[in-house]
């Protein structure tokens, strides 16, 4: 990882300081003790686990546990991490397609009979176009069209990139957008990409180009995030929840590892289950709130 700067004002992303939150500290060791620090204070651990992790005195001890525990796989060793390959493989990835068919089409149903109601709602609080449509990185690298139900006033004309948790992206949802992001409605329209084979029901979220530019300049073992299709829901998504500060980067990274290395039939059920509760629950805060 490229070490942290001293300076007071290093921009992390457009339109993000560190006056917004704390930089990575300068060290492997000092960098691990910073994730855990936000794992610790964001997740719900059992004592013996957080009792277990806090005895290790580095990375090298830490990673281990993060692995087994926490399903992590630290972006210090992203080398560890590979997809899975060979005939049972190649089933799975069959059935997974065929899966996600079925449910981009019951999605896409859902999106069709509700859209009579959401588009007059929508329109009339903030006019303009009815869905939103940026481009993000997906497969291999390649760049798509996602599309969601636009939720927010018009951007600024200089378009800066900014993260989804940042206050000047937030001041601008109107409020059924409010509601369309909070019941997840509002990514409806995502499940045309996983119908065209652009995304799929599971796997790292997408990002945005120029943030993807960023973060895998820091971030060791970032693009390997793009061996798989980006997914509506995922293993960050129901262990963490959102991320806008550069350690929530650095463990969304870890997370996008562990689904990558260990991604099948039983992994895939477990997000699902996890992601029900999450979805309605109220607690899916930033990590940058934390």
């Amino acid at each position: 990882m490229a070490m942290a700067s001293e300076t007071s004002e290093r921009v992390l992303l457009v339109g993000r300081t560190e006056m917004d939150a704390p930089p990575l500290p300068g060290s492997p060791e000092a960098v691990c003790q910073a994730c855990w620090t936000a794992l610790n204070a964001r997740l719900s651990l059992s004592p013996v686990v957080v009792e277990q992790i806090d005895r290790c005195e580095g990375p090298e001890e830490r990673a281990p546990l993060c692995l087994r525990k926490l399903k992590l796989i630290c972006p210090f060793n992203a080398e560890t991490a590979a997809a899975p390959s060979g005939f049972g493989h190649t089933i799975y990835a069959v059935v997974r397609r065929i899966a996600d068919i079925i449910f981009a089409l019951i999605g896409l149903t859902i999106l069709l009979l509700t859209l009579p109601i959401l588009a007059p709602l929508i329109l009339i609080q903030s006019p303009g176009p009815l869905f939103f449509a940026q481009k993000r990185v997906g497969v291999n690298g390649s760049t798509y069209t996602m599309h969601k139900l636009r939720t927010m006033h018009h951007k600024q004309p200089d378009g800066a990139a900014l993260w989804a948790t940042d206050e000047r992206e937030r001041a601008r949802i109107f409020p059924v957008g409010r509601f369309l992001r909070k019941t997840h409605i509002d990514e409806l329209p995502q499940f045309w990409n996983v119908l065209t084979g652009e995304m799929s029901l599971i796997g790292p979220r997408p990002e945005q180009v120029p943030i993807v530019d960023e973060l895998a300049k820091t971030i060791p073992g970032y693009h390997k995030r793009h061996v798989v299709r980006p997914g509506i829901t995922g293993l960050r998504q129901v262990q963490y929840g959102y991320v806008g500060t550069e350690v929530g980067s650095w463990l969304s990274t870890g997370y996008d590892l562990y689904y990558i290395t260990h991604q099948g039939p039983l992994l895939d059920t477990y997000i699902c289950l996890q992601t029900v509760p999450r979805v309605l629950s109220d607690n899916d805060q930033p990590d940058a709130k934390k």
